[in-house]
């Protein structure tokens, strides 16, 4: 177990350590929000961000992509040839399905692919939730996380965490009220920051609430009033044996960096510059006016011209004259230059904004320059979370064995792939942590993955049911393959009717009887057809003799040889051949 002391003295080296990392993270945010300043130290003045945010529109497109495909997963059974291993595998994947639905994880992709690719790292935080009895996932912001040295891309589990964030003194008046006394006073409001240092490691998860001193200033003097204090606020054992928290980081040389870090400074030289040419535009509008005196004489401004009332000015010894302010010519393409640098060094096709670029004039053409700067990155992307999510789940798992193990679970899951009931045992259901969490086809946003498998099974590489699990508008390819069928045997069907109605092979009573149920909404065609043969056979049944050849030809007419077929009469039995020996 280790102190308060030791904790955060761990928080105090690994945020000096983390500080220009935490730093470009934070000045990113800023530029993602457009809380961007402009500072214009020549002309003394600030001004906002007037161009495009190319950052905003790069970062949300990509990760859109990225989060547009749900990821699948597979659980191996420890012993295909075994069904209840089998059984076991099945229970495992829909448990897995329905703990990610509880935790809205199809949201919380979009948000991972954003922190993935502007902050270059994600964080998830597995708790066990005891009222669902379930495992939950909680996306935390790598802000604020300090995780224990990491050996890399491939290292996803860090040794211990430690979060650092703030809250107000009024929730922690709400959750932690004994603690709340302590740190406050009569001269604190309940908007007074406390900042919480959140350990977490493989034996215990500790809650701290620090505040930093309060300083006051009476008559000019700035005073201390209170000191630098620090409260354990909780304390809980972790039950689990290792650390619930996954670190997922995007792949570059040697430190984690993200993909539109390079342009930060384009972007605010561009702005400037767009800031100038502003105020030089402003300037040619609204001129400088300028009393120039003549040789030998005073100027002097006897009255005051007013365009609006009419008055007419009078100068004596003078004239005015203005002085326009015009641009500088290459300002413009100076401005265009810098924002076509931050589309190539961040991977920004003018596709993301709606627009296309002049030299393309086919649709196959753009699709190729699209792909060419997106679906590589997207591919990565994907490959890294659902490594990511296979850690994840590992932890959940074990989690659900260690915190409710002997408990039985049922709920109802509504995933792709995986719909229907499971009921479940942790420790008697989950023999095994292994599973595979994989994109159908990575690199492929929504749209790119529809085209390229229906154009695969045009070729005939790709089945329509495979088809069919890849499609996002497909909920159930099981039920939706079944429907497929039932729907050209249907039409078969009702080709087959038309045909022998067509005929007069049908008689008129009967069609317009299954006409009748099918329009009323009675009974689908197939029902309506099986509901009127038999009506057809009990009525024919009580004209005929019951073992007439035409007794029972149903919808058909009599002799167009769809009539009940009669019984052979029974065989005569074969001699013996004691038999066949006596009569010779």
């Amino acid at each position: 177990m280790k102190s308060i002391e030791e904790i955060i003295s761990i928080y105090t080296t690994r945020s000096r350590i983390n500080d220009a990392a935490k730093a470009r993270m934070r000045n990113l945010r800023d530029y993602y929000n457009g809380d961007v300043v402009v500072p214009l130290p020549e002309l003394d003045s600030d001004e906002h961000s007037a161009v495009a945010n190319l950052l905003a529109q790069g970062l949300d497109q990509t990760a859109m992509r990225i989060a547009s495909t749900q990821p699948d997963i597979f659980c191996p059974a420890v012993d295909s040839e075994t069904k209840r291993a089998r059984d076991n595998a099945s229970k495992r994947r829909k448990a897995l399905f329905g703990w990610w639905e509880n935790s809205r994880m199809d949201l919380q992709l979009g948000k991972r692919a954003r922190h993935l690719i502007g902050y270059a790292t994600s964080v998830v935080q597995l708790r066990f939730n005891p009222v669902t009895k379930c495992p939950e996932w909680h996306l935390r912001d790598p802000l604020t996380a300090y995780p224990a040295k990491m050996l890399g891309v491939d290292d996803l589990r860090p040794r211990d965490v430690i979060f650092a964030y703030e809250r107000s003194l009024g929730w922690l008046q709400q959750h932690y009220p004994e603690a709340a006394r302590q740190f406050g006073n009569e001269n604190v409001s309940e908007d007074q920051p406390i900042e919480l240092i959140e350990y977490v490691d493989a034996e215990e998860q500790v809650l701290i609430g620090t505040r930093s001193p309060i300083q006051t200033v009476s008559f000019g003097v700035t005073t201390e009033s209170s000191p630098f204090m620090a409260l354990e606020l909780e304390r809980a054992p972790n039950l689990l044996g290792e650390t619930p928290v996954v670190f997922s980081q995007r792949i570059s040389l040697d430190d984690a960096q993200g993909q539109f870090d390079g342009i930060l400074g384009m972007y605010q030289m561009q702005a400037r510059l767009m800031a100038l040419e502003v105020i030089a535009v402003q300037k040619g509008i609204f001129p400088d006016t300028w009393l120039v005196g003549r040789a030998g004489e005073t100027p002097q401004i006897v009255n005051p011209a007013d365009g609006l009332t009419g008055e007419v000015g009078i100068i004596r010894g003078g004239e005015l004259r203005d002085l326009s302010l015009q641009p500088g010519y290459m300002t413009n393409p100076a401005i265009d230059r810098l924002e076509r640098a931050q589309r190539l060094t961040a991977g920004i096709p003018q596709e993301f904004g709606g627009e296309s670029t002049s030299n393309i004039r086919t649709g196959r053409r753009g699709d190729a320059v699209l792909s060419a700067v997106v679906d590589f990155a997207v591919q990565e992307a994907q490959r890294i979370l659902s490594r990511s999510l296979q850690e994840e789940n590992k932890i959940a798992i074990t989690m659900s064995k260690k915190y409710a193990g002997g408990r039985k679970h049922s709920f109802y899951v509504s995933a792709k792939n995986a719909k229907g009931h499971v009921d479940y045992v942790p420790n008697k259901d989950f023999d095994s942590t292994e599973n595979i969490v994989s994109y159908s086809h990575p690199g492929a946003d929504i749209n790119n993955l529809v085209i390229g498998g229906g154009q695969r099974v045009g070729m005939g590489t790709m089945s329509k049911q495979s088809f069919m699990a890849l499609d996002p508008l497909v909920d159930d390819p099981e039920f939706e393959h079944d429907t497929v069928i039932a729907e050209q045997l249907e039409q078969a069907l009702l080709a087959s009717v038309q045909q022998q109605a067509a005929a007069g092979a049908i008689p008129p009573a009967d069609l317009a009887r299954i006409m009748e149920l099918v329009k009323n909404n009675d009974m689908e065609l197939a029902g309506a057809i099986d509901k009127v043969q038999k009506e057809a056979q009990e009525r024919q049944a009580t004209l005929v003799e019951e073992m007439a050849p035409e007794a029972q030809p149903g919808l058909a007419m009599p002799g167009v040889g769809a009539e009940s077929p009669v019984a052979p009469p029974p065989m005569e039995r074969e001699p013996s051949i004691d038999e066949l020996m006596a009569a010779l």
